[in-house]
C-alpha cells in the first residue's frame, strides 16, 4: 500500500453524530453544557490539570456558541466547537475514570502546545517534496497544511507505553479540512516504539477502517481487517478503539460500527506492543485542474487507558466505598461497619471482610496504612471527627485499637484521614475505625477518593 486507502467498498449505513445543538436556544445549550460539565466532575480531584483546561475550552465554547450566533454560519461553527469541546471534556474524564477503577496507565492531551516532552514524532514519505510538522492551531493537532505535494504523514506515539495489553484509545474530531474520502487521520493501538508494527483505525468523512501495519525501513505496509463505509462523521464525533485479547472493537460516539479478532496475532501483542499514538496525513491528486490536497481531520483531543488491572508487584491493599448511600455508625469510638463494597487492589494479602475492611497480613514488617471518611452531615459544633486503626492477633481474637488520628473539630468537618506506620505481624488482623460523638451516616464516591482503607509493606523481616 502507498498511502492510505481511498476505495469505497460496497455496504452502507447512516451513523448517528451530534448535530441537534443549533436547534436549541443557546442560552439552554449553555446551562446544560455547564450543568453536565460540573456535574461530572464532582467527586474528581486528581485527574490531572488536561481536565481543567478541557473543561475551560468547553464553557468557553459554549459561552461563544451563545454571544456570537448571529448567522447561520457563526452558529454551525459556535455549534462544532461546543460539540468538540465537550466531547473531549467527556472523553478525559472516561480516562481518568478508568484509570481510577482498574489502576494502570492514563493518557490525555487537549492540545494546548505541542508537547515535545510527551509525543515522538515518525514521518512517512511516499512521494512528498518534504513531510512537515506536527502543529497545533486553536487547540487542535494536525500536520501542518499548505506547501505539500505527493502523500505522507505524521505518526505521533505517545513516549510512555501503556502497561497492559487491554487499551482503549480515543480521538475527539476537530476540523474536518478537505477529507473527502480521504482517511487521512486516525487512532493507533497496541504499537511497537519505532512503529515497525502496529493497529491502525483509519477515519474519513464516510468510512472507517481498522487494519494492522508496519513501517520499516521508510516503507509501510498496510494489512486491511475489517470497514464501515457510508458513515457521516464530522467536528465532535469520538472515534474509539479498544484492544482486548485478539479482539478488536471501533466504536463512533460509543456505538460498535466494526471490530476484528485476531485469532493468529498476525499483529504482535506484548510488552513491546504496548505504544498508543494517532496519526495525520496528506495526499496530493493531479487532475486537469491541477492538484488537489487532500488532509484528514485534525485532533481535538486524545485519550487512552489501560483496561484491566496491571500486574501487582509488592504486598499491599486498597479498598474503597464505591456507593454514595450513607450508613449511619455508632458513637463513641468503633471499627468501621459495612463500608466498604470495592477491592481497587490487593496482593499478598488476605481479604477477611471486605464490608468491614478486615485484612490479615501474611508477610510481618513494617507498614503504611490510610484510613479515610467521608460522612454525610457534620455534627454539632465542637464535636471531634477521628479515623483510627484496630488490630487483632488472629481472625478469631481480640480487637484493640492500636492508633488514632486525623483528628478535625467544627461544625462544617465533612471528613478526615489519619496515615500510620505499625509493625504488623504475620496472621494478625487490621481494621479501620473511626471516634464521633454523635450517631451520623458515612458514604464514599465511585473513585474511591473519600472513603477508602489503603496499606503497603514498606519493610520487612
Amino acid at each position: 500500500m502507498t498511502s492510505p486507502d481511498r476505495s469505497v467498498p460496497s455496504g452502507a449505513y447512516t451513523g448517528g453524530s451530534i448535530r441537534s445543538l443549533q436547534s436549541v436556544t443557546w442560552a439552554a445549550a449553555q446551562q446544560s453544557i455547564l450543568s453536565s460539565v460540573m456535574g461530572s466532575f464532582a467527586g474528581v480531584d486528581a485527574v490531572g490539570s488536561n481536565l481543567n483546561s478541557v473543561t475551560n475550552r468547553a464553557l468557553s465554547a459554549a459561552n461563544s456558541a451563545q454571544v456570537g450566533a448571529s448567522d447561520a454560519r457563526t452558529t454551525a461553527t459556535a455549534a462544532q466547537n461546543t460539540s468538540a469541546s465537550n466531547a473531549s471534556a467527556i472523553a478525559n474524564l472516561q480516562t481518568g475514570q478508568t484509570q481510577n477503577d482498574v489502576g494502570g496507565a492514563a493518557v490525555t492531551d487537549v492540545f494546548e502546545i505541542w508537547d515535545t516532552t510527551k509525543w515522538d514524532v515518525v514521518k512517512w514519505n511516499n512521494g512528498a517534496t518534504a513531510v512537515p510538522d506536527m502543529v497545533i492551531v486553536d487547540n487542535q493537532a494536525g500536520i501542518a497544511k499548505g506547501g505539500n505535494t505527493g502523500t505522507g504523514g505524521d505518526f505521533a506515539l505517545y513516549k510512555t507505553p501503556l502497561m497492559t495489553d487491554a487499551q482503549s484509545v480515543s480521538l475527539v474530531l476537530g476540523r474536518a479540512n478537505q477529507a473527502g474520502s480521504f482517511t487521512g487521520s486516525g487512532l493507533l493501538i497496541r504499537a511497537a516504539a519505532d512503529l515497525s508494527t502496529f493497529v491502525i483505525v483509519q477515519i474519513g468523512t464516510t468510512k472507517v477502517l481498522l487494519q494492522r501495519g508496519t513501517l520499516v525501513g521508510g516503507t509501510m505496509t498496510i494489512t486491511n481487517w475489517a470497514e464501515k463505509t457510508g458513515l457521516t462523521l464530522s467536528t465532535g464525533d469520538t472515534v474509539t478503539v479498544a484492544a482486548t485479547g485478539s479482539a478488536y472493537e471501533v466504536l463512533v460516539n460509543g456505538v460498535n460500527r466494526l471490530g476484528y479478532t485476531d485469532t493468529a496475532v498476525t499483529s504482535p501483542v506484548g510488552a513491546n506492543n504496548r505504544c498508543v499514538g494517532f496519526f495525520s496525513a496528506f495526499y496530493a491528486e493531479t487532475g486537469w485542474g491541477g492538484t488537489t490536497m487532500y488532509y484528514g481531520f485534525d485532533a481535538e483531543s486524545f485519550a487512552a487507558a489501560d483496561t484491566t488491572s496491571p500486574p501487582v508487584v509488592g504486598t499491599g491493599w486498597s479498598l474503597y466505598r464505591q456507593s454514595a448511600t450513607a450508613v449511619t455508625q455508632g458513637a463513641g469510638s468503633n471499627r468501621y461497619g459495612t463500608i466498604f463494597d470495592t477491592v481497587r487492589q490487593a496482593n499478598k494479602v488476605n481479604v477477611l471482610d471486605l464490608a468491614s475492611g478486615q485484612i490479615q497480613i501474611t508477610k510481618a514488617g513494617w507498614y503504611v496504612m490510610n484510613v479515610s471518611a467521608q460522612w454525610n452531615q457534620p455534627c454539632g459544633t465542637g464535636y471531634l471527627y477521628n479515623v483510627s486503626l484496630w488490630s487483632a492477633p488472629n481472625p478469631g481474637g481480640l480487637w484493640k485499637l492500636v492508633r488514632g488520628g486525623g483528628e478535625t473539630e467544627g461544625s462544617v468537618v465533612y471528613r478526615s484521614a489519619g496515615t500510620f506506620v505499625v509493625f504488623a505481624g504475620e496472621g494478625t488482623v487490621w481494621a479501620p475505625g473511626y471516634y464521633i460523638a454523635g450517631s451520623n451516616g458515612m458514604f464514599g464516591d465511585t473513585s474511591g477518593t473519600r472513603t477508602y482503607f489503603d496499606g503497603t509493606l514498606c519493610s520487612f523481616s
